[in-house]
């Protein structure tokens, strides 16, 4: 049977991969986090499959949470960041400025959730609750909107509404005493009006003491929530950098300080870029890192692992017999310098999953064009994927690595760019730190020693470079080994999976 009738390995990106559910493989990062009651957070770099693991949970809730356990996945895929700077307490640190309209917007998909509960499972809803979910059904709408509705004007009518500083009182006909005619609020008004801000800035900190409230007095006769956060780097470009920087810093914070305040009864989970989250400016990051999130990292039995279960879903839904391993899908046992086919592939990747899917889907595509050559004397057939296709899909599939690389670090490093052009003018796959300063320095860019050591410590860090380990012949790249340091060498070498978008001769070419 022609292997190309049926082999696939599905998109790229999770969230465009319909079949994602079907052939969805978990390295165990779900568990992890959530048998943990202080972790909230997700950490991985862009392409580890973040969003896949979020799409998991979101559709198999019950293999990782308990029955009555509720989960609320809130991806933000259209949403108005723009307003969390109109909510800032600029008498705040930094670091807490967007803290308490993160807090704000939990705590209200905590009411709604925590209703909802109550009425599907026949009970009476507590006096206390029902009453918060009027009050917001008075404030902003009934039911109560969305988070990407609520998040705008419904939000922006705050400033214009009357609250009692002294504390909200709901019993006994308060609700009635709320007056919430302030009339249609845009965000440019209270952009340009401190007072508008102000008043906003004080609504927004007596509804969540309110709120607050309600949820300690109600919190352990509910079942636990779990709020998660997919795709909060949506807004993560050259303009909008410094204010995302200090929005999603308050997620954070706001999400570790909600774990801690309800014991892990109500959990904040935020999946986020690990390369975000080391740019942004909080307290004890490093301690949040490790006490409170979870990695999300592969390694070569769980990618292989990966792979099989997407190949074989297309294999048993065509009546093929499913494949044990990926190398006994090439027509050759091994490749250049004896390198068997899927670790000559697994090198050229960083570790992560979208880097393997999308090289073994060039191949397969190139293999696709070769069959339906038009200048051929007839159609090719293929029993097993070409080892030589891998060649061909190298060049292509390089351009696309170096892309997601620009992609994922050309906001917070634009130096990337002089980086990659630097080491593409060195026209080799080794340099050393010489080199390197030399073509920068050709490039019109000053650095000095310490300067071009912090460059390639950044390229050490996020793969693009390794380092050999003292006089062998081993090469240490930070992908392959996450526990290895940094070490200043004499020589470095670019990734394997670079070297073709670079047009990078072999050093002992250049030699």
């Amino acid at each position: 049977m022609n292997i190309l009738d049926w082999v696939d390995v599905g998109k790229v990106s999770a969230e465009r991969d319909d079949l994602l559910s079907e052939y969805f493989f978990d390295n165990g990062v779900l568990k992890s986090v959530i048998e943990s009651p202080s972790s909230f957070l997700v950490l991985g770099r862009k392409g580890a499959g973040k969003t896949a693991v979020f799409k998991h949970l979101s559709d198999n809730k019950n293999k990782f949470i308990g029955e009555d356990d509720m989960l609320i996945p809130l991806s933000f895929e259209d949403y108005n960041w723009n307003v969390h700077a109109l909510l800032v307490d600029e008498n705040k640190a930094q670091s807490l400025a967007y803290k308490q309209s993160w807090r704000f917007v939990i705590l209200i998909e905590c009411i709604k959730a925590f209703r909802e509960w109550f009425i599907q499972h026949g009970k009476k809803v507590p006096e206390q609750l029902e009453n918060a979910n009027k009050l917001l059904e008075k404030l902003f709408d009934s039911p109560v909107p969305s988070i990407s509705q609520l998040v705008g004007r419904k939000l922006l009518s705050l400033s214009g509404i009357s609250l009692p500083k002294g504390g909200l009182d709901l019993e006994d006909g308060g609700l009635d005493s709320i007056n919430v005619s302030g009339g249609n609020v845009s965000f440019d008004d209270v952009k340009k009006d401190r007072s508008l801000q102000q008043h906003l800035s004080e609504n927004i900190e007596n509804l969540i003491r309110y709120l607050d409230a309600v949820l300690t007095n109600i919190v352990s006769d509910c079942p636990n929530i779990y709020i998660c956060f997919d795709r909060v780097d949506e807004a993560w470009d050259d303009v909008s950098y410094d204010s995302s920087k200090r929005v999603i810093a308050g997620l954070v914070s706001a999400s570790d300080s909600i774990t801690a305040q309800y014991n892990g009864l109500i959990r904040p989970i935020v999946f986020l870029r690990e390369d975000i989250f080391d740019v942004l400016s909080i307290n004890d990051a490093n301690k949040l890192r490790e006490d409170c999130g979870a990695l999300l990292h592969w390694a070569k039995p769980s990618l292989a692992n990966l792979m099989l279960r997407r190949i074989n879903y297309y294999a048993t839904s065509s009546g093929v017999d499913m494949v044990e391993d990926l190398d006994s899908m090439f027509d050759k046992k091994e490749m250049r310098q004896r390198t068997r086919p899927f670790n000559y592939l697994l090198k050229r990747t960083m570790m992560r999953p979208r880097d393997l899917i999308s090289i073994m889907g060039k191949i397969i595509q190139t293999m696709r064009e070769k069959a339906d050559d038009p200048f051929a004397d007839g159609k090719l057939t293929f029993e097993k994927l070409e080892a030589e296709s891998i060649y061909s899909a190298e060049p292509g599939y390089s351009d696309w690595l170096k892309q997601e690389i620009l992609d994922e670090w050309g906001v917070q490093k634009p130096v990337i760019v002089q980086l990659f052009n630097a080491i593409q003018n060195n026209a080799s796959t080794n340099f050393t730190s010489d080199d390197l300063a030399r073509e920068l320095e050709n490039l019109n860019i000053d650095a000095n020693k310490s300067e071009v050591l912090s460059h390639i410590r950044f390229l050490f860090d996020n793969s693009i470079v390794g380092f050999k380990l003292g006089e062998s012949k081993e090469w240490r790249f930070k992908c392959f080994y996450p526990a290895q340091g940094f070490l200043d060498s004499d020589e470095y070498r670019v990734h394997e999976g670079l070297v073709r978008a670079l047009n990078l001769r072999e050093n002992r070419d250049r030699d």
